[in-house]
């Protein structure tokens, strides 16, 4: 008998409570994380000190030297100035180009187009269409030079005495249904 599909241990759909009741919700939980947080703070406190927060207040927050803050606020300025190039950018790109789409899907590909790539006939196509497990054999071109079934391919000579060009991994035990 085959298995039920397999439910989910939580239900998550956050769209079937009313909107005060998710607010209520997210407050409580932010509030909790905010809690939780809290309670690291001596270890991030520690942290800091250990990596020198106390002196990047002393001269960048509250320098002696005023031409750091100067040094901070010509770096914010560069900042500002290349946030609005980039927004005014993209806005006249969406403006210009927002509407249109000239992607075009590829058309397929014709049966005569995949036998004149590959240099085979039309009945090899229909074959390799209709076979479940395949083995193709390709030159140094990427031309089909045999096809067959998998299963008559393993017992021919070169399948049995090479190994496969790849890793092979054997599952340690076997697969039942």
């Amino acid at each position: 008998m085959p298995d039920a599909p397999r439910r989910p241990p939580i239900i998550y759909r956050p769209d079937l409570q009313p909107r005060p009741q998710r607010l209520l919700f997210s407050s409580l939980t932010a509030l909790a994380w905010l809690i939780w947080l809290y309670l690291f703070l001596p270890l991030l406190s520690l942290l800091a000190w250990w990596f020198g927060v106390d002196l990047f207040a002393k001269f960048i927050l509250r320098p002696e030297d005023t031409a750091h803050l100067f040094t901070l606020l010509r770096y914010f300025g560069v900042v500002i100035i290349a946030t609005v190039i980039i927004i005014a950018w993209s806005t006249y790109n969406l403006k210009r180009f927002g509407g249109l789409d000239r992607r075009k899907m590829t058309p397929p590909v014709s049966d005569a187009d995949l036998c004149a790539r590959f240099n085979i006939p039309q009945e090899l196509l229909e074959n390799l269409r209709t076979g479940r497990n395949l083995v193709l054999e390709l030159d140094d071109l990427g031309q089909i030079e045999s096809a067959g079934s998998a299963d008559s391919c393993a017992s021919s000579h070169r399948l049995r005495h090479s190994p496969p060009p790849y890793p092979v991994s054997v599952p340690s035990e076997p697969i039942t249904r």
